[in-house]
């Protein structure tokens, strides 16, 4: 086990290294810790939520505050289905050097796909938002589509990798597709506690930024 936990860790440096040097913003590592809450209703119904907040170069210690909410549905053991809404908050610093501040209603809906192969978890994810701006007007269509896969080493550790992909169907933010490319690893306090820790290599694709980012996700069910 303590081989596992070495490897794991030496990942993680050669992940950071390799982020940091292909980083064209200045070398800045962001921070988007992030508390996902749970509700279970019964078998198949539950309300998932979630607070996030993110830093980003060149802009306040919090650039943005998120607040999210759905309701899920469990069709299956491999399949479910999500529709929920959003509010972000986002502070920004232009070529001014002035802050703004926008902010963003959305609407989104969400499929996925689990499937277990011994100590292997392969998840599919297709999310569709409609994102409103305060600044703008009109919606925003933007579809987003994540793979992740899961290795459980024993009973308390996960290893994960993954990656997912943003793009928008209109020109309104349309400077914002991007790319997360992430691994890292998840704790399990007991079933209902967990806490992952994942770097992510965020790229901005109209103007090919490479940044860092440390994930820290705590997750808690409530049954």
């Amino acid at each position: 086990m303590l081989i596992k936990k070495l490897i794991i860790s030496v990942l993680f440096i050669v992940l950071v290294l390799s982020v940091h040097s292909q980083s064209h913003y200045n070398n800045h590592t962001g921070w988007w810790p992030a508390y996902y809450l749970k509700i279970g209703i019964n078998k198949k119904w539950k309300v998932v939520n979630d607070v996030q907040l993110r830093n980003f170069a060149n802009e306040p210690l919090v650039g943005l505050i998120a607040l999210r909410s759905g309701i899920n549905y469990k069709i299956n053991k491999q399949w479910n289905i999500t529709v929920g809404g959003a509010w972000f908050h986002q502070q920004q610093i232009n070529s001014s050097k002035q802050k703004t501040v926008t902010d963003e209603l959305r609407l989104w809906e969400e499929i996925k796909n689990e499937q277990v192969f011994n100590k292997w978890q392969l998840i599919n994810q297709l999310r569709t938002e409609q994102r409103h701006f305060s600044n703008t007007t009109g919606l925003s269509f933007r579809f987003r589509y994540k793979l992740e896969v899961q290795y459980k080493f024993d009973g308390k550790w996960k290893g994960i990798v993954g990656n997912e992909l943003m793009w928008q169907t209109n020109k309104t933010r349309s400077d914002w597709d991007q790319n997360r490319t992430y691994a890292g690893a998840e704790y399990a306090f007991n079933k209902k506690n967990q806490l992952q820790l994942l770097l992510m290599n965020w790229w901005l694709a109209s103007k090919n930024i490479h940044q860092p980012v440390i994930r820290i996700n705590f997750i808690q069910t409530i049954n």
